[in-house]
């Protein structure tokens, strides 16, 4: 199960403005979700997409309302990214979402969206079918993260063959070494 820091500050108030804002209905399991966590800080928690076997993801964040990761902020900046049937409600650590369906069929289900393939639908939209299945609906999502260290990626078959870091950024981590 996902090993989250909750944000606080749920309102209700947000929450209805967030739905009309996205035209759709909110799953139940999902608005129970916000009202209990409201987002926030995923630690140590690995969850597995569906593309060409399963392949493993680290979840850093869940959006909120009125937080950091603002859900509302992340709707617009990705809205006409992902497709138009989809929410971004969590990032993994290279910056893919996690979108939650609500159209369709499809109602409910989870997915995964690498930023990569944004570029092969560059002069066409993007659908559902060309996101990554996670979960058939938002609870079963919770349930299958799975608590992981990720300071042992041994566990997940990762190496490390090369690494380069922006000298600025370098510069940056030196001089806050101490802190």
């Amino acid at each position: 199960m996902i090993n989250i820091i909750s944000n606080k500050g749920f309102n209700e108030d947000e929450l209805i403005s967030f739905s009309k804002k996205v035209k759709f209905k909110l799953p139940n399991e999902y608005i129970k979700f916000l009202k209990q966590h409201n987002g926030g800080y995923v630690k140590d928690s690995i969850g597995i997409y569906h593309n060409n076997g399963k392949q493993r993801f680290i979840l850093t964040s869940m959006f909120g309302l009125g937080t950091d990761d603002n859900l509302f902020e992340q709707f617009e900046m990705y809205q006409n990214r992902i497709p138009n049937t989809t929410i971004p409600i969590g990032r993994d650590v290279g910056g893919n979402l996690v979108c939650l369906n609500l159209s369709g069929t499809d109602y409910g289900k989870v997915y995964f969206w690498e930023h990569e393939i944004e570029d092969k639908y560059e002069h066409e939209t993007m659908t559902v079918h060309d996101l990554y299945f996670i979960a058939e609906n938002f609870d079963t999502f919770l349930h299958s993260i799975i608590e992981d260290d990720i300071r042992n990626l041994d566990n997940m078959g990762y190496q490390a063959k090369k690494v380069w870091i922006e000298p600025g950024f370098l510069k940056d981590l030196e001089n806050n070494s101490n802190e």
